[in-house]
């Protein structure tokens, strides 16, 4: 696999992770503490991250789980935001214009789709940087290829990253497992993609002078 697939695949988990639990990607991790679905066989991200190091103690059921997850993210006032907007200082209005801006440039038009979450849901947001990095994955010319990577960069670091930041403080500070070493994990990895995206596109341009 390379590496843009690897990276693609790995946001595609992240937001089925943090999905409504259901019993085909929840049952077994909550029997063995394990996050080994993260990291299907094959799967080497380029950067020294172990994605089967991360583990936690629970003794649930899904049903139990499912309840956890609706109290803490669903309901009206939930325990936990999952929405970039309770974390910035900046005005739902322009953060909704960014966010849209991004989406339409690289081809999506959210405003205008059936998608049931806003703009700013961390689920949004995962799903938008695992097409960008499907979109480099496919993607056949250099220029193309650092156009996509300078997106991800900039989009992580704009938007994702103070997402993912904000969620896992409040898990935290609430203590609220899985969820938590869950988010943990996600803090871990986007750190590690923004840096390597930002050495990715470093060299790229350094080749080209």
């Amino acid at each position: 696999m390379s590496d843009a697939i690897i990276r693609s695949q790995v946001y595609r988990l992240l937001g089925v992770w943090f999905s409504p639990p259901v019993d085909d990607v929840w049952a077994d991790a909550l029997t063995d503490g394990s996050l080994k679905c993260m990291a299907p066989g094959g799967m080497l991200l380029p950067y020294a991250l172990d994605l089967h190091e991360h583990r936690f103690q629970n003794d649930m059921s899904v049903a139990t789980l499912a309840q956890v997850y609706s109290t803490c993210f669903e309901i009206g006032n939930a325990t936990v935001s999952f929405h970039e907007r309770t974390y910035t200082l900046d005005a739902t209005n322009k953060l909704f214009e960014e966010l849209f801006r991004y989406y339409e440039h690289f081809g999506l038009d959210l405003k205008n789709s059936d998608n049931a979450h806003w703009p700013d849901s961390i689920l949004v947001e995962l799903d938008f940087m695992q097409y960008l990095v499907h979109l480099e994955s496919i993607a056949s010319r250099e220029e193309d290829v650092l156009s996509l990577q300078r997106g991800q960069r900039d989009f992580l670091k704009r938007h994702l990253i103070p997402l993912a930041t904000g969620i896992a403080d409040k898990l935290h500070t609430l203590s609220i497992t899985p969820y938590e070493q869950l988010a943990n994990l996600m803090i871990r990895y986007v750190d590690h993609d923004r840096d390597y995206l930002a050495g990715a596109v470093d060299d790229v341009i350094s080749s080209a002078n």
